[in-house]
């Protein structure tokens, strides 16, 4: 998260800040509103459908914004999807912010949870699943630590985080400080991997700084009595922390001797995804205003400091960046993992094209990623091929940091539009709003967002968590218009590796072309995506090749079945064995 004010300017006024203007943009922007809003729509359907009254999801995130401007209540909070009752649809969870100063024991927040129906309907199960928690929640993160089956949930935020057991019966039971996961710290998202192979999920978690509502200096004009949020540089950044799960349902500080400790960034975002071509997973990390990191995987569940060799640190330029959101994938077919950063206004979007050796370019002009994003304040990302073409398009969700730039000179607003970037064929353009449908033409304050298959048709579906805001979901209809590909829906389960099948990647091969696809944990902001992988094919199934690697570096090709399906992979249990494939029926 970033604000208009510089430490140095608070210094200099006494304790007050004057409010600073962003960093110029590479090239002139006019107006926080593209152009092409302003173009007709066409008279096709649109792309995305807004559902939320139909579906029931009735939701509204409150920030704990107030006069004082606690500095936690501008970074807002993100969302999960997870088959928490394991009925084949994805359910819903929402978290939200409480006023501060913040009483983790008080009354259990605004926290729901929803579980799908089918048929675009969703239930209110908040009170009967058992997730109650009275802390303010930035993040949530999905992972099965105990490998029972069931996803289990890890809420991070300001004060305690906590972690939920999933029961199997369709209710939680919150772990408690002896699960080794609460310490006080203000965190803000978690991603869930295996780094040492042992069949068990650890998780790392972002610290983003060292703030109290007692340390919460005065920002803003001071004869107007008029107070802004200070900037991140008013705020000591604190270190991350990695925690090793012990399989007897604790978790165990190991930041140090894995080597990941050292870089303190005010971290916002993470991601586990394999960043080169070695069996290691990998960890990205966006700071704010400090240098983002790469840990890169090696033996033994340890990492080794590659973020400056990496070309990630930073931008082409040598600056830092005020980075929030993070997610990867391969777009232009290389058979290599991409990054893509969402930053502040005045910053591109940073995109960095990867290579099998782990290094970097940052290409967020020529990709066409980063121009159309610099008017923007951007928190929330996916990608996700959502018109079923092949090719990997993304989700970009923006919005300022406060109610009071509308009182100030900036030329900005609280609320922001959405950015949608379609991939065509390895280079992004923004389609005209009217094509995306009416969320895409309005004006919020974005935070978190996951791309999910909510009503099992192959095309991600959308659902954002908005800050102060109720939150939307939207059907995605592009799919239905989809023709002459095949459509390929994996559901990877691990055995011989951690249940979730968390750093698996699965290749798909037509001649020249690869695809690349990759079991990942955390990315986006704060938020848990659908891990379900989804690959629009040729229709002739001789003609193109899939192979998994799986966790533990063990290489197989899948032998599926023509046409499209959806199919349930398991990794085999010992070395002679061969993945087990069974079809899931889409219910929808």
């Amino acid at each position: 998260m970033r604000v208009l004010v510089t430490l140095a300017a608070c210094l200099a006024a006494g304790g007050g800040c004057a409010e600073r203007q962003p960093p110029p943009p590479a090239a002139p922007v006019a107006s926080p509103v593209p152009a092409e809003r302003t173009e007709s729509a066409p008279e096709a359907p649109p792309w995305f459908v807004d559902v939320t009254e139909r579906s029931g999801v009735g939701f509204v995130h409150r920030s704990g914004d107030s006069e004082e401007k606690p500095f936690p209540s501008a970074n807002g909070s993100g969302l999960a999807v997870l088959d928490y009752d394991l009925d084949g649809r994805l359910d819903i969870l929402l978290v939200t912010g409480v006023p501060f100063p913040v009483d983790p024991r008080a009354a259990p927040g605004g926290n729901r949870c929803f579980r799908n129906r089918g048929e675009w309907r969703f239930d209110d199960v908040s009170a009967a699943c058992g997730i109650r928690h009275g802390g303010y929640v930035h993040g949530a993160a999905v992972g099965d630590v105990d490998a029972d089956g069931f996803p289990d949930l890890f809420l991070t935020g300001y004060g305690d985080d906590v972690l939920f057991m999933n029961l199997g019966d369709g209710t939680f039971r919150a772990a408690g400080a002896e699960a080794g996961l609460a310490d006080g710290r203000w965190s803000s998202s978690a991603a869930f991997l295996d780094a040492d192979g042992d069949g068990l999920l650890d998780v790392y978690v972002c610290r983003y700084g060292l703030w109290t509502p007692e340390n919460n200096p005065f920002c803003g004009d001071r004869e107007k009595g008029r107070r802004t949020f200070c900037s991140p540089l008013t705020v000591e950044p604190d270190g991350d922390v990695f925690r090793r799960n012990l399989g007897d349902g604790t978790f165990r500080d190991a930041t140090a001797e894995t080597g990941l400790a050292g870089r303190a960034g005010r971290g916002l975002a993470v991601i586990a995804a394999h960043l080169d071509d070695d069996p290691h997973i990998d960890l990205y990390v966006a700071n704010d205003m400090n240098a983002n990191s790469l840990w890169a995987g090696t033996a033994e569940g340890r990492f080794r400091d590659a973020s400056d060799l990496s070309g990630t640190a930073y931008d082409s330029q040598g600056r830092v960046k005020s980075s929030m959101g993070i997610d990867v994938a391969d777009t232009s077919h290389r058979g290599h993992a991409d990054i893509m950063v969402t930053d502040f206004e005045g910053e591109e979007n940073l995109f960095f094209s990867g290579s099998g050796d782990g290094i970097f370019r940052d290409t967020s002009n020529v990709s066409g990623a980063g121009g159309p994003s610099l008017p923007f304040v951007k928190w929330g990302i996916q990608f996700a091929d959502f018109d079923l073409d092949g090719w990997e398009d993304v989700i970009v969700t923006n919005g300022h940091v406060g109610d009071d730039r509308h009182q100030g000179s900036a030329a900005a607003e609280l609320r922001q539009l959405p950015l949608f970037l379609r991939n065509l064929r390895g280079r992004f353009k923004a389609p005209r709003r009217g094509e995306l449908g009416p969320y895409f033409e309005a004006r919020h304050q974005g935070r978190g967002v996951v791309a999910a298959d909510l009503d099992d048709d192959a095309d991600a579906d959308l659902v954002f968590n908005h800050r102060d805001e109720a939150a939307t979901v939207l059907r995605n209809d592009r799919g239905d218009a989809s023709a002459g590909v095949r459509r390929v829906v994996l559901r990877l389960v691990g055995t011989a590796g951690n249940r979730d099948a968390v750093g698996a990647v699965v290749t798909a091969t037509t001649g020249d072309d690869v695809r690349m696809q990759q079991v990942t944990g955390g990315g986006g902001y704060q938020s848990s995506r659908d891990r379900r992988l989804v690959f629009a094919l040729p229709t002739e199934p001789s003609a193109t090749t899939i192979t998994v690697r799986w966790p533990g570096g063990r290489t197989e090709p899948l032998d599926l079945p023509p046409g499209d399906g959806r199919w349930l992979v398991i990794e085999p249990a010992d070395a002679g064995g061969r993945a087990r494939i069974h079809p899931e029926e889409a219910r929808r």
